[in-house]
Formats: structure tokens, C-alpha cells, sequence
């Protein structure tokens, strides 16, 4: 008897506790109501009821045929036709038709037969997963090759390289280091980067160097003492990728200037960080030796 009453306590144990797994991704319905076969429910977007719902990725959509007449959930619009996410094909009146979606994104449907008849489905991380994708995110960006000072990463405009400036806080009478790191997309070190770099401050120039190359990707330099704790506007200008006495067959971003600014605050903590980054195509060329100005 003891054995049954605990046997019976743990199973309605578990199911307690399975309840809320299956009640995390409820499952959502839409209607196909009566007379959406005829046009006109695309006026008022009641040819799917609702026309737009939001799930949670791994949430579950339920459509019913409440019309008299045969329909299909299809995803895609009616102007590019189907992209095979999810087809209903043709289910009658009465009948239902499910998907999961397991990914999030957003997700326009149609019927083949009918095809005023449009609707959308929003699939997005839950909650539980947005914080975690945002410590995740945190813990990347802290992952960074420079930690002191503050910094702004931009990409190239083709693609294929991130710049990262890295900077000190601008004190005044001291000098600031200032470094430079290529890297691609994944973050691996992109070499043989021919660049130019200069900083201003208050419209001083406190550091300007030419023919620079980064055969590892990564170089730092030294200002001269700055003037002032006003912003220090670093710019870099990328010439192109490739061996310094090869400029003939550099590839890559030629002309392409990055800039960011350093703004210090002052405080208990010293180092609040406002960082910007603008990337634009300078008309210079490879050859040229002058730094323009954003």
C-alpha cells in the first residue's frame, strides 16, 4: 500500500513538473474564416484571423479551415511565390494545418489558391533567451585584445576587414597610447595591412604617421603629450593589403578612412566611454601621401 501511495505522489509529481515544459510554447491559432475565398478580407486583413501573430521560437502555429471552400497556408508572398519554409498544400474546409517554427525571423504566407489572402508569422527568441544571447554578447565584447582605454570597431566597406581603434583616456600633459588591430569578420588577424594614421586634438595634431604596415595585424603608437582632456580624433586610413614593396598588387580597401573620437568623463569611475566610428571612401588613392580629413 505504501508502495502504490508513493508511487502515486511521484507520478503526480511529475507531471506538475512537466506541465509548464509543454506550456512554455503554447500553441497559437488562426482562422481561415468564412468568405476569405472571395476577395475583399484583404481590406480589412481578416483573410487570416489574425492576419499577424508572434511566437516564440519553437512555438507551434495552428491554421483552421473555417471556410467552405479549400485553402493552403504557403510561406512566401504572392509576388515571389513560395520559398519552401512551410506548404499546407490543399486542406478543406474543417480541417487544420501546424507548424513549428524553429528559428526566428519573419515568416509571410499566402494561399496558392487565393492569393489576396496574406498573412505573417514573427518568430522571436523568448525572453530566457534574449538574456541570454545579451551575456553572451557582453562576454564577447570583454573578450577584446585591448582592455585599457576605449575603442570603436567599424568594418570595411567591402566586407573584409574590421578595424578596431583602441585608445586611452585623454589626460592633459600626458601622452596617450593609441593601437590599431585588422581583423576579419571571425576575428582572425588580417596581415599585411598598408596604412596611415594620425590623431588630432582641439585641431592639434598629436600624432601622424605614413607608410605604416601591420604585418601581424596589430601595431600601437604613442601621441605627444596632449594639450588638454578634450576628445582625441584618431583616423586611420587603409592604402591596401599586401607586402610594403609590392604596392602594385595590393588588394583590398584602398582609400577607405576610419575615424573615432574619445570623449573622457570625469567621476569616481574616470572612464565612461563614448566612442563613434565612421567609415567613408576618401578620394585618394594608394600612391597618395596626404591623410585627408573626415
Amino acid at each position: 500500500m505504501k508502495t502504490i501511495v508513493l508511487g502515486s505522489i511521484l507520478a503526480v509529481f511529475a507531471f506538475m513538473v512537466a506541465v509548464p515544459a509543454f506550456a512554455d510554447h503554447p500553441t497559437t491559432e488562426i482562422s481561415v474564416p468564412v468568405g476569405s475565398s472571395t476577395p475583399g478580407c484583404e481590406e480589412t486583413n481578416e483573410c487570416y484571423i489574425p492576419s499577424e501573430v508572434t511566437v516564440d521560437v519553437g512555438g507551434e502555429v495552428m491554421w483552421s479551415n473555417d471556410d467552405s471552400a479549400s485553402h493552403t497556408v504557403t510561406s512566401g508572398t504572392p509576388k515571389d511565390g513560395p520559398d519552401g519554409t512551410f506548404d499546407s498544400g490543399l486542406f478543406l474546409s474543417g480541417q487544420t494545418f501546424s507548424h513549428k517554427f524553429e528559428e526566428s525571423g519573419e515568416f509571410p504566407y499566402f494561399c496558392l489558391v487565393h492569393p489576396w489572402m496574406q498573412g505573417t508569422v514573427i518568430a522571436q527568441a523568448s525572453e530566457e533567451e534574449h538574456d541570454e544571447t545579451a551575456e553572451e554578447d557582453h562576454d564577447e565584447s570583454n573578450d577584446d585584445t585591448f582592455d585599457e582605454g576605449t575603442g570603436a570597431t567599424v568594418m570595411s566597406q567591402d566586407g573584409s576587414i574590421m578595424i578596431r581603434i583602441n585608445s586611452d583616456v585623454p589626460t592633459r600633459g600626458e601622452e596617450a597610447a593609441v593601437s590599431v588591430e585588422f581583423t576579419d569578420a571571425e576575428k582572425n588577424p588580417v596581415e599585411h595591412v598598408n596604412f596611415e594614421i594620425t590623431a588630432m586634438q582641439n585641431e592639434e595634431q598629436v600624432l601622424a604617421e605614413t607608410k605604416q604596415h601591420a604585418m601581424s595585424g596589430i601595431m600601437e603608437f604613442t601621441t605627444a603629450a596632449l594639450g588638454s582632456d578634450s576628445p582625441l580624433d584618431v583616423q586611420v586610413t587603409i592604402l591596401g593589403i599586401g607586402l610594403p614593396d609590392d604596392e602594385a598588387n595590393w588588394t583590398g580597401p584602398k582609400g577607405e578612412a576610419v575615424s573615432a573620437s574619445v570623449v573622457p568623463e570625469f567621476g569616481p569611475l574616470a572612464m565612461i566611454i563614448l566612442a563613434s566610428a565612421i567609415v567613408s571612401i576618401v578620394a585618394i588613392t594608394a600612391r597618395s601621401k596626404v591623410i585627408p580629413r573626415l
